[in-house]
């Protein structure tokens, strides 16, 4: 749902998937419903109009905002307004009620960390805070107002600091899950996507280009898998330095990579490549040795598939090694004429 991540997503607020983020929003509005409204009823019946008026209004708009984003998949009034209505609304209360309302303030600074943008659940956790605290010291004995206030001090930091911490975590997992251990390149999991996303940005070239080490398995039975693996990681350096942000490099297993070159024709891949190819010859890594590369470079189609695109890489760099390693083969933009063309390096 786009409108319902513009209004609440945030680094925190990925705590949940969608589906887990609107059943909480669903629990709490009808959690609000069934205590707010009779609260907000009871306070005009006890002579607390103002009381009651606010709980009221609050809820009212926090059922407008969620029924908006629910059924109609947009925002009708943002989260900031029934944001400002609760803080009013749970301040009022804690004013005109005491230390009856004060147990509220605990779960809302609770859920208002969990599902609002960290910023402004740091400025309304603050504000309620700070107010709560105020009026706590004006009307509650001395003991009783400095209780309340630490106990809500401790839970507003505790609840900012899980969720923030588990936040990071859940970055941490997510990057792990799409890029490779060793190298840090991006893994398979992320590749169809990107890919996709290239061929249908219409109207601008792209061009990938897979990349072997040549002879890596005697890199490896010679020097050692140690070896072997600085060898990669000082490639995938190397890459990374010769390439924009834009381009994304993908390791497909072993000693094969993928590069994609977003709004990049094959003309200008190759110049990259080259350049690459050269720098990887004067690798430090291994002592006393030449790391050469064979690359399939395959410029998108318009009828191109991910596994179609790759497919002419793939067969490009099959022609580069098949032809006598250490160059970059491109695929024929006529694909089935004549196979492909071979670029030397």
């Amino acid at each position: 749902m786009s409108d319902y991540r513009h209004n609440f997503d945030s680094s925190i607020a990925q705590l949940f998937d969608e589906q887990s983020r609107d059943s909480l929003l669903k629990l709490m509005m009808a959690i609000t419903l069934v205590t707010f409204v009779p609260f907000g009823i009871k306070n005009f019946v006890i002579g607390e109009p103002l009381l009651g008026a606010s709980l009221l209004i609050f809820e009212l708009s926090f059922i407008t905002e969620l029924s908006g984003l629910f059924y109609l998949r947009r925002s009708l009034i943002g989260y900031r307004i029934p944001l400002m209505l609760l803080v009013i609304s749970l301040t009022l209360n804690v004013w005109g009620l005491g230390i009856m309302s004060t147990f509220w303030v605990f779960p809302i600074v609770i859920a208002l960390a969990l599902i609002i943008p960290f910023k402004d659940a740091i400025l309304a956790n603050g504000t309620i805070v700070m107010s709560c605290a105020s009026i706590s010291l004006l009307h509650m004995d001395w003991d009783v107002a400095m209780r309340f206030i630490l106990a809500m001090i401790f839970c507003t930091a505790i609840a900012h600091l899980a969720v923030y911490k588990i936040a990071q975590l859940q970055e941490r997992l997510r990057e792990l899950s799409i890029r490779d251990a060793m190298t840090g390149a991006l893994n398979r999991s992320q590749l169809d996507i990107l890919l996709e996303r290239a061929i249908d940005n219409q109207g601008v070239s792209s061009t990938i280009a897979i990349i072997d080490i040549d002879h890596f398995k005697q890199v490896n039975d010679l020097y050692g898998h140690d070896i072997g693996d600085e060898v990669i990681n000082q490639l995938v350096a190397l890459i990374e330095r010769n390439t924009r942000k834009l381009d994304r490099l993908f390791r497909l297993g072993g000693d094969e990579f993928l590069i994609l070159f977003e709004g990049t024709d094959a003309t200008s891949a190759y110049r990259i490549l080259n350049h690459i190819t050269r720098k990887a010859q004067m690798l430090n890594c291994p002592p006393n040795a030449k790391v050469t590369l064979s690359i399939g470079v395959a410029e998108c189609q318009a009828s191109d598939k991910p596994e179609l695109w790759m497919k002419r890489a793939d067969n490009a760099l099959y022609c580069a090694k098949h032809n006598g390693r250490d160059q970059i083969s491109c695929a024929e933009r006529a694909w089935g004429l004549n196979g492909v063309e071979e670029w030397t390096s």
